[in-house]
């Protein structure tokens, strides 16, 4: 590589080492949620009350999924299903992912037990939960305090997905979505 005189051969190797990390960064699959039409990868998990469940059991009916993967996204989380009351049919099921990448020291009871903690109990069966984050890695999430979230069709293939607080303007998108459903 020619030598530019304004930039040390420290200055290249940053500014290239910045141009890799913004290739990654954009690359397809760096933050890929499913595509629309696509359906639901495959993963499985435990719900709050220990019950084992898989992704399959998400086909039969249109679903709004709320995921998140980061333990301080709960709130944000909530407000996606407050709001789905208003925009949503009651036809239309509600599922909660939390998938988190805790260290080895917490156990999955101990990270159950806090959820159980701010999630009603009607819910528990609704609220899968891993915290070795592998639901966020079979649907290819990073970890964020925003969740992602998927509108299912009765066939478990996305109809809309969007990585979006409920009061963001891409919110329209999962509600459009699930009100024809």
């Amino acid at each position: 590589m020619a030598c530019h005189p304004r930039f040390s051969r420290r200055g290249r190797t940053a500014l290239t080492g910045a141009g890799l990390a913004s290739v990654l960064l954009l690359a397809p699959g760096a933050l890929a949620l499913p595509p629309k039409g696509a359906p639901l990868p495959a993963f499985s998990a435990n719900d709050l009350t220990d019950g084992a469940h898989a992704s399959d059991e998400l086909k039969g009916r249109p679903s709004l999924v709320v995921i998140i993967t980061d333990k301080d996204a709960g709130e944000a989380m909530r407000g996606w299903f407050s709001a789905a009351d208003a925009h949503v049919p009651d036809t239309v099921h509600r599922q909660s992912l939390i998938t988190l990448k805790l260290p080895f020291i917490v156990s999955e009871g101990a990270a159950r037990g806090k959820a159980k903690k701010q999630v009603p109990q009607d819910f528990w069966k609704d609220t899968w939960l891993d915290k070795n984050g592998g639901m966020a890695k079979s649907l290819g999430l990073a970890s964020s305090r925003t969740p992602y979230v998927l509108a299912l069709d009765a066939e478990g293939r996305v109809v809309a997905s969007v990585h979006a607080t409920v009061d963001s303007p891409e919110a329209r998108t999962i509600w459009s979505a699930l009100s024809r459903r």
